[in-house]
């Protein structure tokens, strides 16, 4: 529980109670539930609540809190009483998250503020408090699927600082245009662009050597590895080359994508120079 003190003998008393989330399209609505309770405020006077939500581990920020309705001091009425208080949350961050949890519970923190409307007997009617929350990471997860994070893997390839004709940097930029090229919908464009970044890298760290006859099971870590690049590379191969063979290739957005992550992810363990 979280005691928000107003002034001697006045608080406001909040208890989280769920956390629950609303896909959108592209966006979402995570709500946290309060349970509040106004101890020794004035009758009359009306609560607004707001805050903002941060990552517990990294202190990463998430969003500003807002109150769906505020909250009436009364006599007459029972306490506590639900206060709702949401913010939006795109893919990107959704993908942080999940990336912060880790597989684990996710822990929150919440800025709570309160500023009361109507209370003339006190001095400054407006305090605030911070509350850490967490959410056992099977509830969490059941929301995250419904938002779809699940599916969403979170790729940190660097692009280096310092030269930027080295052939790390070039390759970064030809990445970078891959993701560009997937957003105009130039699908054919961003195969391309990701199979000259494997390029690129491959002269900065060549593949291990592996023998293509032998089964797979027969290869180390570094060769399976080598055998992925291969056969990535061996994909993304068909755009504008238009071969006898890759002449009838076309390549969708579904496609782009899947050469694209598949690029960014071999990239992204890849040694640093």
């Amino acid at each position: 529980m979280t005691n928000i003190r107003l002034a001697v003998g006045a608080e406001l008393r909040l208890m989280f109670d769920e956390v629950t989330a609303e896909p959108g399209p592209g966006a979402h609505r995570l709500a946290l539930r309060y349970k509040a309770t106004p101890v020794g405020l004035p009758v009359g006077s009306v609560a607004l609540i707001s805050g903002a939500l941060r990552l517990q581990h990294s202190m990463g920020w998430i969003g500003v809190l807002q109150s769906d309705q505020p909250l009436p001091v009364s006599a007459a009425a029972s306490y506590p009483r639900s206060v709702v208080l949401t913010t939006t949350i795109n893919d990107q961050q959704l993908a942080g998250v999940e990336a912060d949890r880790d597989g684990g519970d996710l822990e929150l923190l919440v800025d709570l503020n309160v500023a009361l409307v109507g209370a003339a007997t006190l001095d400054y009617p407006a305090a605030d408090a911070q509350d850490w929350i967490r959410v056992r990471g099977p509830i969490w997860a059941s929301h995250a699927e419904r938002l779809g994070a699940l599916v969403t893997v979170p790729l940190l390839v660097p692009l280096p600082l310092g030269d930027p004709n080295s052939l790390r940097a070039q390759a970064g930029r030809r990445l970078q245009a891959a993701l560009r090229a997937l957003t105009d919908g130039r699908a054919e464009d961003a195969v391309r662009d990701a199979r000259l970044a494997l390029d690129l890298y491959d002269q900065l760290d060549p593949p291990v050597a592996y023998d293509e006859p032998r089964t797979a099971r027969q290869r180390d870590l570094a060769q399976r590895f080598a055998a992925l690049r291969a056969a990535v590379h061996s994909l993304a191969s068909g755009a504008h080359h238009a071969d006898a063979i890759t002449a009838d290739f076309r390549y969708d957005r579904r496609d782009a994508s899947a050469v694209v992550a598949c690029v960014a992810a071999l990239l992204q363990r890849h040694p640093s120079a």
